[in-house]
């Protein structure tokens, strides 16, 4: 079997692009999903952004690159990820912890408050880094997010009291 996509939707290495899909790469959806919550991705964008990678994963032309799918999957969904963020140009603390790879510093008036702004970004990230798991993940819903406490709730699978509880502690 062929790992080389031809054009043609009924092509055998169009079939064979569509089974390595099914086969190795959808069953690991749900952890992809929960990954782009964890990251603060809001649950309005988060079909989008799979369908998107889902996408660009159907349009390859090879795939016998690809020797970890799961590995792939996420890194694409990382680019996805980033590209709209620089297509947005808003950068959330949480989704994009490393500053020079997006070249955020550049968006900076000046060095000196770039440089200031890094240093205060590093601090709180590590504050946050300190918050129990939990407690950690529905700080950054609700307050790196802007997620509602029901929404927050919703997207980490527990209750509103918990979020309201956690909300408290961190």
């Amino acid at each position: 079997m062929s790992n080389i996509v031809h054009t043609g939707p009924l092509g055998e290495a169009r079939k064979a692009l569509l089974a390595f899909v099914g086969a190795q790469i959808l069953p690991h959806e749900a952890d992809l999903r929960h990954w782009l919550l964890r990251l603060g991705v809001k649950a309005h964008e988060l079909d989008d952004i799979v369908q998107d990678v889902y996408c660009r994963l159907l349009r390859l032309e090879r795939f016998d690159h690809i020797e970890d799918p799961r590995a792939y999957l996420f890194r694409c969904a990382r680019n996805v990820l980033l590209e709209q963020v620089r297509r947005n140009k808003v950068v959330s603390i949480m989704t994009v912890q490393n500053l020079d790879e997006l070249g955020v510093a550049d968006l900076g008036p000046n060095p000196e408050s770039a440089a200031s702004s890094r240093a205060e970004l590093v601090r709180v990230l590590g504050l946050i880094e300190g918050l129990p798991e939990r407690c950690r993940q529905v700080f950054e819903l609700r307050k790196v997010h802007g997620l509602s406490q029901a929404e927050t709730a919703k997207a980490l699978r527990i209750s509103e009291n918990i979020v309201e509880k956690e909300t408290a502690r961190g």
